[in-house]
């Protein structure tokens, strides 16, 4: 098991296996609808899955898209994306207690399989299934890119310094561990890999506080942990 720090700013949250541990995904139909008065909003919190019931789901995660479940890998419990899906299936598993509108949020994670997508990313200020935030990291471009999807579609977002659309060049490898990490602030998000600073995006799509989660794309599969969120008030 995982050693986690504790701190007068960050109150760890360990996500235990709920009843469901047969279930390792659930439909877009039963997904819950975003509801405030069940949802703590702005909780500095940190979460493994060292406690969670393998083969199924965490406690308070739900995932409208994709196979998702923990697994063990290295003597420790993860989230993976299991499913090997194509073409633009985005799938997701966002947890349904926690909300936040500024936010710094960073996720581990280790792509392990993919022929058409590798890699996967985080999730913020999410409403549904067709909108949110994401940025992604994939070893297969080698690149990091942070997009809104809307209405369903995927856009990449102009950086804010660069003057120019999609992501910047990251050495992400295959079957190793790498951090993902965005600050956002208002309509700012600053996106970091392995602790480096990539680049910054401005837009005004989503301006609400909303659920946080990670992600990947097509066949990507990917181990998660560790998700660590702290509010930036």
């Amino acid at each position: 098991m995982k050693s986690l720090l504790l701190s007068p700013a960050i109150y760890i949250l360990l996500s235990c296996g709920d009843s469901n541990t047969n279930v390792t995904n659930n439909s877009a139909d039963t997904l819950p609808k975003l509801n405030t008065e069940n949802s703590v909003i702005n909780t500095d919190t940190t979460l493994n899955f060292e406690e969670s019931v393998e083969g199924s789901l965490p406690k308070d995660w739900v995932a409208p898209t994709g196979k998702w479940s923990v697994a063990t890998e290295e003597n420790n419990k993860v989230l993976k994306q299991s499913a090997a899906n194509s073409g633009s299936a985005f799938n997701i598993c966002v947890n349904d207690k926690l909300m936040y509108q500024d936010l710094q949020i960073q996720v581990k994670l280790k792509a392990v399989a993919g022929k058409e997508d590798q890699g996967g990313g985080l999730v913020w200020r999410y409403t549904d299934k067709n909108n949110y935030y994401i940025v992604r990291a994939n070893p297969l471009e080698n690149n990091v890119v942070l997009y809104k999807v809307e209405n369903g579609k995927r856009k990449d977002l102009p950086l804010v310094e660069k003057g120019r659309t999609y992501g910047m060049d990251a050495p992400m490898q295959t079957g190793n561990w790498h951090t993902l990490k965005v600050n956002v602030r208002g309509n700012i998000s600053t996106v970091l890999f392995d602790d480096k600073e990539l680049f910054k995006v401005k837009d005004d799509t989503f301006k609400e506080a909303g659920l946080v989660g990670v992600w990947t794309k097509a066949d990507a599969q990917t181990y998660f942990d560790e998700l660590t969120i702290q509010s930036l008030k």
